[in-house]
């Protein structure tokens, strides 16, 4: 009995289906837009105007479709537009047939649908004023493309909001329309969430993956706390486009940096001793190439901190050089002052036993330009030592700069001459 029933069951499924369909289809069928009558008593009159001239109304029948499909009134009147195709459809069977006064009652009539789907646009637009404002947003941070799926979904909700205004059932529209615009902000929300937060979720996903929570525990900790945070600042504030870019790069460069030192951490972990030789000089020879391109000097007799203190004061005292430079340009019009260096000094706490030959001077000393060069009188650069590399050393600018301001302070400063001819 049972098998019978379910034999049944199956034998009438493709059939209800097909009934289903069908009640579908009669239910779209059935929704007329509400001007009908209007619309034929103005196709009406519009024959009378176009004469016994076929091809120019066909042609006026054409242009007529082209400007319902230019103004985008398959979104902002579908069942206008659905109605336009069909009559140009008969217009240009019956030109074909050789039938040329109903074409020109089927021309007739997509030009007064399209008079009529405009008229609805503007009632459209005014009707659903704030559903289009958010649109367009949607349309600005590129939903269509990032979230696809869903801007469908919704375009086709807001699609069936115009069809109801088109058929004359404005009080359906305004029960149906508030739910609408909470549908299209939320997918706002979550458009800005796909572009900045999913990113970085998805690689502290992955550095979670990698065991970074046991090889970085710290690092990960704090990528979990930026994520989160991230997550929330964009809830917040979706709407602030700059703020949502900022706040998901900052995540993102967290969780990057979590996986990236998780897998830096688990590496070392796993060296012997020649192996863990080896990275340390690899890792001092980018210190060299980096020194030597700055022209800083080859520091490879320092410990590998004391080589990036002192790689990173010399950068500084550059910068500081550049700028005073720039400050002292014919093009600018602010007076000379003589340059003082400020030497990089690294101390240690064994420096005064340290032989004399092993101190070397360091090139960070002579940097400053020819063209530029104070008289020898105003110059109080020291050479710039550098002791032999021990197990612990501090580099240390404070006086230096220090000196370096207090100089500059007591110097006189005199409104900038004529240069005047070399002998």
């Amino acid at each position: 009995m049972l098998r019978f029933a379910f034999n049944s069951f199956s034998f009438s499924t493709p059939l209800l289906t097909g009934l289903l369909s069908l009640s579908l289809l009669s239910g779209c069928a059935a929704q007329r837009i509400a001007n009908e009558d209007s619309v034929s008593q103005a196709t009406t009159e519009k024959v009378s105007e176009l004469g016994n001239d076929s091809e120019r109304a066909l042609s006026q029948a054409e242009a007529a479709y082209a400007t319902a499909s230019s103004e985008d009134l398959s979104f902002y009147a579908p069942l206008h537009m659905e109605q336009i195709q069909q009559a140009l459809k008969q217009a240009r069977s019956h030109e074909l047939a050789g039938d040329a006064q109903a074409s020109i009652e089927s021309s007739a009539r997509v030009l007064s649908l399209l008079d009529s789907a405009l008229k609805n646009k503007a009632r459209a637009q005014s009707a659903l004023s704030p559903l289009f404002a958010q649109k367009a947003v949607l349309d600005e941070i590129k939903a269509g493309s990032v979230m696809s799926a869903r801007y469908q979904r919704e375009m086709k909700e807001l699609r069936s909001l115009i069809s109801m205004i088109e058929a004359g059932e404005s009080d359906k529209v305004i029960d149906k329309s508030a739910g609408v615009l909470k549908s299209l902000q939320q997918l706002e929300l979550d458009t800005m969430l796909r572009l900045h937060w999913q990113p970085a979720n998805e690689t502290l996903e992955k550095a979670d993956d990698e065991d970074a929570d046991t090889h970085a525990p710290a690092t990960f900790s704090d990528a979990e706390l930026q994520v989160e945070k991230a997550a929330q600042t964009i809830r917040r504030h979706y709407q602030d486009r700059a703020l949502t870019e900022s706040t998901g790069k900052e995540a993102l460069r967290a969780a990057q940096h979590a996986l990236y030192i998780a897998r830096e951490a688990k590496n070392i972990t796993r060296l012997d001793s020649a192996q863990a030789e080896q990275a340390a000089l690899e890792f001092e020879g980018y210190l060299h190439q980096l020194s030597m391109t700055l022209g800083a000097g080859d520091m490879r007799h320092m410990a590998l901190k004391d080589q990036t203190l002192a790689i990173v004061q010399y950068a500084e005292e550059q910068a500081r050089r550049n700028a005073a430079q720039q400050a002292t340009s014919p093009n600018n019009s602010a007076t000379a002052i003589p340059e003082t260096a400020s030497p990089v000094v690294v101390e240690q706490p064994d420096a005064e036993a340290a032989p004399a030959d092993e101190q070397q001077q360091n090139p960070a000393e002579d940097t400053t330009a020819p063209e530029e060069a104070a008289p020898e009188k105003e110059s109080t650069a020291e050479p710039v030592t550098v002791p032999a590399a021990t197990e612990t050393s501090a580099v240390t600018t404070e006086s230096a700069e220090e000196g370096a301001e207090e100089s500059a302070e007591k110097e006189e400063i005199k409104p900038a001459e004529k240069p005047q001819a070399e002998d």
